[in-house]
């Protein structure tokens, strides 16, 4: 931790040496439109001059807010999570709010108890989470109404406020796309098995393929484990298969499949069309042209934001569920 050396200038300290009140001083920090332009300008350059820095727990600590949000996923590598959190950021500086990020990595990543315990500890006003949380940390939200929206992964099964997109139906239109491209077999290569959207894009696209008489053979279905996410072994077992396209759990594991193909780690006697979910490359601009799944992004961070200061507003309100629809954006790849 950070400390200051010597004696913490304090607004009192500001306000004596210009000759003014307390209150004055801070609304002129502020940027109060109350406040004469000269008078904020001399106190902001005084204020400086004499090395104040505001201490943010202590005005927490008076108006009940830090005006803070916390935001909690499980892999910074992940772009998808780079891109949602800029745009919650934006939205959040609009609204005056700043955001504090969080992250539980490793092979057994998850939001546990010991998770929650750090950001509450920060007394941030609410949060936003990718990661589903374990039941132990739903409980205690239930218990002390905390604001929290789960982002991108259901919560109705454990009562916690949720926006994600449809990933049946997200499963269901890939299988569509992929079998009018004149596909009959197809793999689908899934986050482990535990993880209730990745379940829900596999029977998606397997309720298609089911309505056109193509029902998905379980060879042609691979969860990842936990602690193991390496795709090369995974890959080998649907090449092995005969598959001609892969649907993949996110766009983060479609680009590591196509390298893996790209370098022939794996030998293929056909081209092999990928198709992945999250539409990353609208942001990145990567040049791959990789067919994914989409769904707005500024819907989402916006929904996710507009539930969360719901609850704050009303920890009374019965369980807020969002469901945002999906569509295939078509590129190269498939």
């Amino acid at each position: 931790m950070i400390k200051l050396s010597g004696k913490r200038v304090l607004l009192k300290d500001i306000a004596e040496k210009a000759g003014l009140t307390i209150n004055t001083v801070s609304r002129a920090l502020k940027d109060k439109d109350d406040i004469s332009v000269h008078t904020r300008q001399h106190v902001q350059s005084l204020a400086l001059e004499m090395g104040y820095i505001k201490d943010f727990v202590a005005s927490s600590l008076r108006s009940g807010k830090t005006s803070t949000i916390g935001v909690m996923f499980d892999n910074i590598a992940n772009p998808y999570y780079m891109i949602m959190t800029d745009l919650i950021h934006q939205k959040l500086q609009v609204l005056g709010y700043d955001m504090m990020i969080f992250t539980s990595s490793g092979d057994k990543a998850q939001f546990d108890v010991e998770s929650l315990n750090k950001m509450i500890a920060r007394r941030i006003d609410g949060i936003i989470t990718f990661l589903k949380p374990t039941p132990d940390v739903a409980k205690l939200i239930k218990i002390n109404r905390l604001p929290l929206v789960i982002l991108g992964r259901e919560g109705d099964d454990i009562g916690i406020d949720s926006v994600y997109t449809n990933d049946l139906l997200g499963g269901y239109k890939v299988g569509k796309y992929l079998t009018e491209k004149g596909h009959t077999k197809i793999g689908y290569i899934g986050a482990p098995r535990d993880i209730i959207c990745s379940r829900k894009r596999a029977e998606g696209l397997n309720k298609y393929l089911k309505e056109t008489n193509r029902e998905l053979n379980d060879n042609n279905i691979v969860f990842l484990d936990h602690g193991d996410m390496n795709l090369t072994k995974p890959l080998g077992k649907l090449v092995n298969q005969g598959v001609t396209a892969i649907f993949c759990f996110n766009d983060t594991m479609a680009y590591e499949i196509l390298s893996i193909l790209k370098r022939k780690v794996i030998n293929s006697n056909t081209r092999i069309a990928i198709v992945g979910y999250d539409n990353t490359e609208d942001f990145l601009r990567v040049p791959v042209g990789l067919t994914s799944v989409d769904c707005s992004k500024d819907e989402l961070a916006e929904k996710a934001i507009k539930s969360l200061f719901s609850r704050i507003e009303n920890p009374d309100l019965p369980l807020i569920v969002v469901v945002e629809e999906t569509n295939i954006i078509e590129r190269t790849t498939a």
